[in-house]
């Protein structure tokens, strides 16, 4: 099951971290760094994932020994479990056996979970393992109120942006919006995706690609969710959503942002509204 969908997450985290000789983990920042020399080629979130027990043969999955319904960004490894009928990802902890067989269903659950990567750090006979996901930059915003303007369409799915000033400098990379830019958008996709899943959703993707054409440029915006099933669904942006992205663009241009050409937002609901990861490039 997802053989080839593992494989290939594999194949990305290797490109990812393709030359480097060093790796720095922090287990309390749950944080890890892969660099080569002094620079720095990827560094991700790591969320605890499992740990294996190599006297016991035993896996013990991150909600072991835990108590309470509090929601995780790990939460559908166990719904796929349920749907798919794997019981190694519905209990708690699975006997194992060998550590091999313990990274096999981790690189599985980490998949299910939309990981970047999977991390094992050996201690002894043990180990843990980490699902990756690409740090950029996270924040979390309160739960918005529905709204039935949320629904209409954007007229148009792309727009022209005028020149940005020629007096404020290009950055030498793509630089990431402020918070205050990024926040209108993330109530306005969150506003959006609860009144087009009026069931719930497990996470969005809202794509903004900047096509430059000498001073001038042109967005696009697309917009994927996956419902309470996990089914994704393609949604067309709505006209605020689409409005307030022209907004951020247009401003994080007019401040130097210029080299920005592609921007992601990956939301996941909470229990207090959600959590927003950006990342540029």
């Amino acid at each position: 099951m997802h053989e080839m969908d593992v494989q290939r997450m594999g194949q990305r985290l290797a490109g990812r971290v393709l030359g480097h000789d060093a790796m720095q983990h922090s287990a309390t920042e749950r944080r890890v760094t892969y660099s080569r020399g002094k620079r720095a080629l990827w560094t991700a979130r790591a969320e605890p994932l499992a740990r294996f027990a190599g006297g016991r043969g035993i896996l013990r999955w991150w909600w072991h020994g835990t108590l309470g319904s509090s929601r995780s960004t790990l939460d559908d490894i166990v719904s796929e479990g349920q749907r798919h009928g794997v019981e190694e990802l519905i209990r708690d902890s699975v006997q194992t056996e060998s550590l091999q067989t313990s990274e096999a269903l981790c690189a599985l659950a980490a998949h299910l979970a939309a990981a970047d990567g999977l991390l094992r750090v050996d201690e002894g006979d043990d180990a843990s393992f980490f699902a990756l996901y690409d740090a950029g930059r996270h924040m979390t915003i309160p739960a918005p109120p529905l709204s039935a303007g949320s629904l209409v369409p954007a007229a148009n799915p792309s727009e022209s942006l005028p020149a940005a000033p020629a007096s404020v400098p290009s950055p030498s990379g793509p630089t990431e919006p402020s918070r205050e830019l990024v926040s209108p958008v993330a109530l306005a996709m969150m506003s959006f995706v609860q009144a087009s899943l009026p069931s719930g959703f497990r996470q969005a993707l809202l794509a903004v690609m900047v096509d430059a054409q000498g001073e001038k440029a042109r967005i696009f915006v697309h917009l994927t969710a996956a419902d309470a099933n996990g089914d994704l669904q393609s949604l067309e942006p709505s006209q605020r959503l689409f409005d307030s992205v022209v907004v951020m663009i247009s401003e994080q241009r007019r401040r130097g942002g210029s080299e920005l050409h592609r921007l992601v937002l990956r939301l996941r609901p909470t229990d207090r509204g959600a959590s927003i990861d950006v990342t540029v490039t």
